[in-house]
This record gives structure tokens, C-alpha cells and sequence, in this order.
């Protein structure tokens, strides 16, 4: 982790606080613009400070500190980085600029780090269901069940309507479509957690957002 780099979030959020109320005013009247035409406005509802994984500061398990002392080398190096950010009580979003990771990259080293029992598993299933998620180690469905959208009978009954509408028609309807369908799910609770999905693949570098791929930087 480049030492420079620690920083960068909190700076950035630093500048734009600092900045002339004149100059703030039109920023949020530009986001708010752009999140209430967006489907992430009821997700921005749905999830708040204390839910939200971006701002959440993971935490050493004891394994964790003394891999971190004294490292074996049986970690990649991804892995010490989120034990160092962990270290530094930094947040995900922090870890991830500092890395030069997108969402999608951080979450997988995160909850890599939690697999290993190095990184203490967040208690919010807010938290840990959407880093499971943006690492894609489950599905849509699975995510809704894991934050107690729905339960496991209810996805189970749109997986069978999924594989029964796909031999009827011979076209697969999105899961996401499904669940609203059956009344399960409204549509704004599935468009916001999608587009948070697809936009994880960006990463944050010199002011700008780029793609990334899986494969690429993560």
C-alpha cells in the first residue's frame, strides 16, 4: 500500500467540504438531480452509515494481527493490504482508492480475508451480503435472502417460475424481473443494488473513473 495513497479519500472528501457554500450549494443540487433520476434513490434510502460497505472499517481477528506482525507469506499480497487498511482503520472505500481497487476487486480481497479468518465478519447482513455480492460470490437472489429482502422459500418459488417461464418461452427472464413479478420484490428495491453491481467494476484513479475488467485491475 502506497503510504501517499492512505489518505486520498479523506482528502478528497476534505476539499469538497471546504469548499465556499456557493460552490457546495450546486454540487448537490447536480447529485441530487442525478440520484433522483437514477434507480439508486431508494436504494441511497435503503442503506445508511452504518450499513453502507463502502464505509465500513474492517476489523483484525487475533489470526489477522499476528499474520500482519509476522507475515508467513502464505497470503497473496492483496490479502496484507487489507490487513494493513484494517490495521489503519480504514474504510473499504478508503482500502480500495488506496489500492487503486475497484468495489468489485476490494470486496473479493475482503471477503477473501474473512474466508481465512483474518478479518473479523461484519455483524450488519447489510454489510456482509452486499460484499458477497460485489465480489460475486453469490447471486441476486441469494443477496436479497442474506439482507432479509425475501426468504429462501420465496427465491426458491422465483427460480422455478425463472426455469419454468425459460422452457415456456424460450427466453430466461432476469431473476431481478422475476422477483418483482411474483410481488416479492418491487422494482426500485432490485434497479439500485444492479447498478451499484455494474458500476463496482470501475475504479477510482487521479480524479477520474475508469473500467476495469475482472480480469484487469480489480
Amino acid at each position: 500500500m502506497q503510504i501517499s495513497a492512505k489518505n486520498i479519500f479523506k482528502l478528497l472528501i476534505k476539499e469538497i467540504f471546504n469548499l465556499p457554500v456557493w460552490i457546495k450549494q450546486i454540487i448537490y443540487i447536480e447529485l441530487k438531480e442525478e440520484f433522483d433520476a437514477s434507480p439508486m434513490k431508494t436504494y441511497l434510502n435503503f442503506v445508511n452509515k452504518d450499513t453502507c460497505l463502502q464505509l465500513y472499517v474492517p476489523k483484525l481477528t487475533y489470526a489477522g494481527k499476528k499474520e500482519l506482525e509476522k507475515k508467513s507469506g502464505k497470503y497473496s499480497e492483496e490479502t496484507y493490504n487489507i490487513l494493513e487498511g484494517a490495521f489503519q482503520e480504514h474504510s473499504i472505500i478508503e482500502t480500495a482508492i488506496a489500492n487503486n481497487w475497484s468495489l468489485f476487486g476490494c470486496s473479493k480481497h475482503f471477503v477473501n480475508a474473512i474466508n481465512c479468518e483474518l478479518i473479523v465478519a461484519p455483524i450488519s447482513p447489510v454489510i456482509k451480503g452486499t460484499a458477497l455480492y460485489m465480489a460475486g460470490q453469490i447471486r441476486l437472489g441469494e443477496y436479497f435472502v442474506k439482507i432479509n429482502k425475501i426468504n429462501i422459500e420465496q427465491l426458491d418459488e422465483a427460480l422455478r417460475t425463472q426455469k419454468y417461464m425459460e422452457d415456456s418461452i424460450g427466453d430466461k427472464p432476469g431473476l431481478a424481473d422475476v422477483l418483482v413479478q411474483l410481488g416479492f420484490l418491487t422494482k426500485e428495491d432490485t434497479e439500485g443494488i444492479l447498478l451499484l453491481k455494474k458500476d463496482c467494476l470501475k475504479y477510482y484513479e487521479s480524479g477520474i473513473l475508469n473500467e476495469t475488467t475482472v480480469v484487469g485491475k480489480s
